[in-house]
């Protein structure tokens, strides 16, 4: 035990060094924080080095077939001919023409516009020079001749005023907090979307299918005004705040959310049912038998959920988890609708930073926007591809063969039952507080301060779903281009389909990467790419985005009919079409009037999903839309009401109307779908 005069031998070696060792929580939290790039530094070193003996491997086994290709591609080329007959290549060439034309080749540009010099053309590294020198963007700056770190957050979570407490989040630059809020947002929607799946998937109780009914909604995607309706649902003088505050008298202080915290909570409850159907679909498709022989040997209770339950589920939960991880990072609606708050706060995110370089630069946009969007994709592949190695084809193919045997299902007593509602209600009614408060908000007169609801009701709001040529308009152009873009899509998706589950091509493995991975890519990068690469040609005319963006809802809503159809595929017997070739008729013939009839109801469920996702398509319309606003989407007018600053309407209130013609539409597609794809439910996320 160290005695006074040890300690005091100690502050006299360690002399004016030993006062300046941080003494408060916020300077250790700074200390930690800016010593991480040195860490990082030298965790990626030891990755390079071990990258260098992999890297040789690879070289060689190329080398071997670069030298000696004949084999190799003799193999391959008989593999072909016996695999693809003429409809199979036409349905083959017409998928990879759209995918390199409208994905690819727009990625590549914004690649190659990222990595480019503006002022001597030449390959450069420039952007991202610039780049992680913003502090907005990357918090840790080394100064050009500098000889320090310096580290730039705002660390402020809990603001007491006099009457009120405001949380928001750290605020460490762009990519810090996309990747944290994105990280949060997952582990609440994990939490969440399994709980739910495993008490739907295995108790019975009374009004089980109107709560999986209900589970469902949150997943509508109504962009903007879902956070508007949180906003003023949670805001200083929003719903909660007059009741528990002012009327009731609960709060001692008013409570508001704001900056990253609200993206959090908003992200949270619009996310989770990602995690809730592919947790579901997992659920569904275990084996009974292997719990049961687990009980044989004595594990029961929480030790066969956390040994065997839980483990077996991990593919279809893990799926969720990193899909809902990708979509939080490139969401962009609500850090547009909070941008005003917490300095700005939500302004400062990867997806926002990309839609905001949209204002300047020498092609209109500033060359931030394509270096940013390199980092969201490579956050998205990396996403992808994790969701690839869990949760890949086999997934489907065990999600729609569950009904082999009797699922495990317990029935809850009414007392349990009862102590079940206590928890769900008020779970579920957190869970659709976006869409209760769209629906309260369309329909609200005058809302004084303190008043707990509107002192009157009015439909006066819908007018201007009528009143306004370019509101009426947007919305014959959103069903316009979701149905095209359907048609579309039902063509090559099927054929997509149909050759991943019926023909064995070389190749077959990244050619299903390639149609899948649409789901998990940033939108507002594949609409950077069309604009880099397009604007000004016959593709994309000044002022003229219609035929690009019913394109890239092709592109970004193509896995959900992919997925339902090749769900349909693999339950429905090879032996079938063998049969009716065997009997005289042709492969056109029995793709026409066997395979598609067999499969008709899956397709149509994907088919819908396709467009209710196309129509609610925000980044995409955003961007090209606001290059066109004549021939832009509802989306885009959804943001141009809510922004505006008209005297003749209000702004939120007549922005909530467009959400609920939105969400009555999504409501009733995805019941529908539900219906349809049953256990197969992780088919509606794409994935």
């Amino acid at each position: 035990m160290l005695g006074e005069d040890t300690l005091t031998d100690t502050e006299e070696q360690l002399g004016s060094e030993y006062e300046l060792i941080p003494d408060t929580l916020q300077d250790n939290l700074v200390a930690a924080l800016t010593a991480i790039p040195g860490r990082f530094a030298k965790s990626i070193g030891g990755k390079v080095r071990a990258f260098g003996p992999w890297l040789i491997r690879g070289g060689s086994s190329f080398r071997s077939i670069f030298l000696d290709p004949g084999p190799k591609a003799s193999a391959t080329y008989a593999k072909l001919r016996r695999e693809l007959d003429a409809l199979t290549t036409f349905q083959l060439l017409a998928v990879l023409i759209t995918f390199t034309l409208f994905l690819i080749l727009p990625l590549i540009s914004v690649v190659a516009y990222s990595f480019t010099d503006p002022f001597t053309g030449l390959p450069s590294l420039i952007h991202f020079q610039n780049l992680f020198q913003d502090s907005s963007i990357w918090p840790w700056i080394y100064p050009e001749g500098g000889d320090q770190w310096y580290f730039f957050a705002d660390t402020r979570t809990v603001i007491f005023g006099e009457t009120d407490v405001t949380i928001q989040g750290w605020d460490f630059g762009s990519v810090i907090n996309s990747i944290y809020t994105a990280i949060l947002v997952t582990i609440f929607s994990v939490l969440l979307g399994v709980f739910l799946a495993f008490v739907v998937a295995r108790y019975d109780f009374f009004g089980k299918s109107v709560i999986r009914t209900v589970l469902i909604f949150p997943i509508l995607a109504t962009p903007f005004v879902g956070a508007i309706g949180i906003k003023a649902f949670l805001g200083l003088n929003g719903i909660i705040n007059n009741l528990f505050y002012d009327t009731l008298h609960i709060f001692p202080l008013q409570l508001q959310l704001k900056g990253l915290a609200a993206l959090v909570f908003v992200q949270s409850l619009s996310f989770f049912s990602l995690v809730y159907l592919n947790a579901y679909s997992s659920f569904m498709s275990i084996d009974p038998s292997l719990e049961e022989q687990a009980e044989n040997l004595g594990a029961t209770g929480s030790k066969l959920f956390r040994s065997v339950t839980l483990p077996l589920a991990m593919p279809g939960i893990q799926a969720g988890a990193i899909l809902t991880f990708i979509l939080s990072i490139e969401d962009l609606g609500t850090p547009i609708v909070f941008r005003e708050e917490a300095n700005g706060q939500t302004t400062r995110t990867l997806a926002f930073q990309v839609f905001d370089s949209f204002s300047s630069g020498s092609l209109g946009i500033d060359p931030k926007g394509p270096a940013i969007g390199i980092i969201l994709l490579i956050f998205a592949l990396s996403g992808f591809l994790a969701i690839r190695k869990y949760a890949g084809v086999r997934s489907y193919e065990s999600g729609t063969k569950g009904g082999q045997w009797n699922q495990r299902v317990r029935r809850l007593s009414n007392r349990t039952t009862v102590f079940l509602y206590v928890i769900l209600i008020p779970l579920l009614f957190l869970a659709l507080i976006p869409q209760i408060s769209v629906i309260m908000l369309s329909v609200a007169g005058p809302w004084t301060t303190h008043s707990v609801l509107p002192t009157l009701w009015t439909l006066e709001h819908y007018s201007i779903l009528t009143t306004y040529p370019s509101v009426t308009n947007s919305i014959t152009l959103t069903l316009l281009y979701g149905a095209i873009a359907t048609v579309i899509i039902v063509l090559l998706g099927t054929s997509a389909a149909y050759i991943i589950a019926r023909r064995d091509i070389p190749g077959k493995t990244y050619f299903d990467l390639l149609v899948t991975s649409p789901i998990a890519l940033p939108g507002i990068v594949i609409a950077t790419g069309y604009f880099v690469l397009y604007y000004g040609t016959p593709f994309f005319p000044l002022d003229a985005p219609a035929f690009l963006i019913i394109m890239s809802y092709t592109v970004r809503k193509f896995p959900f009919t992919v997925r339902a159809a090749y769900a349909g595929l693999q339950s429905t017997p090879v032996v079938l079409e063998e049969a009716s070739q065997n009997v005289g008729a042709s492969k056109n013939q029995t793709f026409a009037k066997i395979t598609m009839p067999l499969i008709g109801v899956s397709v149509l469920a994907g088919s819908l999903l396709s467009f209710v996702y196309s129509v609610s398509e925000v980044s995409t319309s955003l961007i090209l839309g606001s290059l066109g606003p004549e021939q832009a989407p509802m989306t885009y007018w959804t943001k141009e009401v809510l922004e505006s600053h008209s005297s003749s309407y209000t702004p939120a209130n007549s922005a909530a109307t467009l959400g609920v013609l939105m969400m009555a539409m999504q409501m009733t597609v995805i019941t529908v779908t539900n219906k349809i794809l049953g256990a197969r439910s992780s088919a509606m996320t794409g994935i």
